[in-house]
């Protein structure tokens, strides 16, 4: 019988994935894949689908021989880990439930306004976006004014993986509120060896283990482009020889001083919590969890 991963992390995207997965990887009793986001069983759901994966996703690890070689080191490791953005693939769920009924389910939940605004600055810092914010959002179809609002958003687009409610929905319907564990992205920033601590304690391990801290979520520019084409050069070399958690201690520092975060306008965050009020107050249901100080918008 397959001895599949027990622990998926599953997003979302900028919403502190890369800190989570650090944080989860120094505990000794957490072995996470040493690849971030392999995929593999959203390309396993195709495959099942009889669709063709290997055009949808171009990882080197969503076969079932590579995807457990990533595995191949966890020894006697409680919990075996991953961490793709399954959060966006809500057909996985239920093949997971019926693959791995006892895993556990982790996923980090941010204010929606501020999540795709970071994804705007995040595509923008790598050169693969150049355009304005207001460019971004109305990418893939989408239809808004400030006057009138936001009133066609594809599912396709940027702006619906900001529905967290809706996403989350059916990894509660499938794996119960008890398996699935839910991190706030601001708790993150402010208390991280607690949020640590308590996802620790959830899985029954060491709840006292004190893991280093690296705060990797770095929205923002670069104050000069060059700086950006520098950092990047070494990357694949420096992978070779320095231990991911030092890298991203490297990284984060010299982020704070070479990037600078812009402002959001404020009559565009009012247009995007308006678009996302509906759903950040089941949210707040779901998780019981006040949200109320991510609006700005009075409807």
């Amino acid at each position: 019988m397959t001895e599949w991963p027990n622990l998926y992390f599953i997003g979302g995207m900028r919403c502190g994935s890369t800190t989570l997965y650090l944080l989860l990887s120094q505990h000794p009793e957490i072995f996470m894949s040493s690849v971030k986001e392999p995929m593999f069983w959203s390309a396993e759901n195709l495959r099942r689908e009889g669709q063709d994966a290997d055009a949808a996703f171009s990882g080197k690890y969503i076969t079932e021989h590579a995807f457990l070689s990533l595995f191949s080191e966890a020894g006697e490791a409680r919990w075996r880990g991953e961490a793709s953005h399954y959060l966006y693939h809500g057909n996985v769920a239920g093949l997971l439930r019926n693959e791995v009924p006892e895993a556990r389910i982790i996923v980090s939940l941010r204010n929606p306004t501020d999540r795709i605004f970071s994804e705007y600055l995040y595509w923008s810092r790598s050169k693969s976006f150049k355009g304005t914010f207001p460019d971004f959002l109305s990418q893939h179809g989408v239809k808004w004014s400030l006057d009138c609002g936001i009133y066609e958003a594809p599912t396709g687009s940027r702006l619906p993986k900001g529905l967290q409610a809706e996403k989350i929905s059916t990894w509660f319907d499938t794996f119960g509120s008890k398996r699935v564990h839910v991190v706030f992205f601001e708790d993150l920033e402010e208390k991280p060896v607690t949020v640590a601590q308590d996802i620790y304690r959830w899985l029954e391990v060491d709840g006292a283990f004190t893991p280093q801290i690296v705060h990797t979520q770095k929205g923002g520019v670069p104050v000069k482009g060059g700086l950006m084409r520098v950092l990047n050069f070494p990357k694949r070399r420096i992978k070779r020889f320095v231990p991911r958690l030092i890298r991203e201690k490297i990284r984060a520092r010299i982020y704070d001083k070479i990037l600078e975060r812009p402002v959001l306008d404020p009559n565009m965050r009012a247009m995007l919590d308006a678009y996302y009020a509906e759903d950040v107050a089941r949210l707040s249901q779901m998780t019981g969890r006040d949200l109320s100080h991510w609006s700005s918008w009075a409807g």
